[in-house]
C-alpha cells in the first residue's frame, strides 16, 4: 500500500469514527454536526455562491499580507544578518517586538484601520513577518564567509555574489521559515475575520454560530483546514523546484 493510499484510509476512517460516534448518540449532532450534514453544507454554501466569495476574500488577504510580509522580513533579515551595524541597532527593537502575539494587535488595528479589509492585512503582516525575518537572518548567518571572500577574490560582482552565493544556500532556512509565516498567516487572517471583517471565513463562522447553524461553522473549519492544506502543498512544490540541488545532495 502506498503512502497516498494509506493517507486516504487514515481519512476515510476518521471521518467513518466521527459519523459513527454522532449516529450512536456519544456526541450531541447540534454540537458537532457528523462529516454527512457537514458536507451537505458545504454543498450548499457552494451551490448559493457564498463559500467562493468568502474563501476568495480570505485568500486575498492573506495573499496581500504574506507578501509584505516576505518582503519586509526578507530585507531586514538580509540587513541585520549581513550588516552587524545596522543589526546592532535594528535587532533589539525587532526582538522587543516579536514576541506580541498577533491576537494582542487587533484593538490597535481595529482603532488604526477600522473595520474591513485593512485590520486583516495588518494581522497577517505581524504574524508572518517576524517567522520570515527570523529564517533570513539565520540564513543569512549561517552562510560560509570563506565562500563568500573566494567569490569576492575570483571577481563577483554584488549581483553575482547575492545570486549564486548567498540565495541558494539560504533559501534552505527560508523557505521552511515562509512555510511557517503563510501557516500563521493564514490563522490570522481566520481570527481577524472573526472580529474586525464583513467577508471571509472567519466572517462566514462568526455568522452562522450567531444564527446556531453549526453545520456551517464546521464547514468553514473543514475549509480552512483544506485551504491551509493546499497552500502548505504549493509551498513545498515550490521548495522543492526551487532547492532541487540541495534535495539532490540528501537523497544522494
Amino acid at each position: 500500500m502506498s503512502s497516498i493510499q494509506r493517507n486516504l484510509v487514515g481519512i476515510v476512517g476518521a471521518l467513518a469514527f466521527w459519523e459513527a460516534i454522532v449516529a450512536i448518540g456519544l456526541i450531541d449532532a447540534f454540537l458537532l454536526p457528523p462529516p454527512s450534514a457537514v458536507a451537505n453544507a458545504i454543498v450548499t454554501l457552494l451551490q448559493d455562491g457564498s463559500l467562493v466569495i468568502h474563501a476568495l476574500s480570505s485568500l486575498q488577504r492573506v495573499i496581500g499580507g504574506f507578501a509584505l510580509a516576505v518582503v519586509v522580513g526578507g530585507v531586514l533579515g538580509f540587513a541585520t544578518g549581513w550588516f552587524k551595524p545596522f543589526a546592532d541597532f535594528a535587532k533589539p527593537t525587532i526582538e522587543a517586538i516579536r514576541p506580541i502575539p498577533p491576537l494582542a494587535w487587533i484593538p490597535l488595528a481595529i482603532v488604526w484601520f477600522g473595520v474591513g479589509n485593512a485590520p486583516s492585512y495588518f494581522l497577517v503582516f505581524i504574524g508572518a513577518v517576524f517567522p520570515v525575518f527570523v529564517g533570513t537572518y539565520s540564513a543569512i548567518r549561517a552562510i560560509d564567509r570563506t565562500q563568500v571572500n573566494a567569490a569576492l577574490c575570483l571577481g563577483a560582482g554584488p549581483w553575482l555574489l547575492f545570486r549564486d552565493v548567498l540565495v541558494p544556500p539560504a533559501l534552505t532556512i527560508v523557505f521552511p521559515a515562509m512555510r511557517i509565516a503563510l501557516g500563521i498567516g493564514w490563522m490570522c487572517v481566520v481570527t481577524a475575520e472573526l472580529i474586525a471583517a464583513q467577508s471571509g471565513l472567519g466572517y462566514l463562522i462568526q455568522q452562522s454560530r450567531l444564527l446556531f447553524q453549526i453545520q456551517n461553522v464546521v464547514a468553514g473549519m473543514v475549509v480552512i483546514g483544506a485551504i491551509g492544506f493546499a497552500m502548505n502543498v504549493v509551498m513545498e512544490r515550490m521548495e522543492r523546484r526551487l532547492n532541487h540541488w540541495n534535495h539532490g545532495e540528501r537523497n544522494g
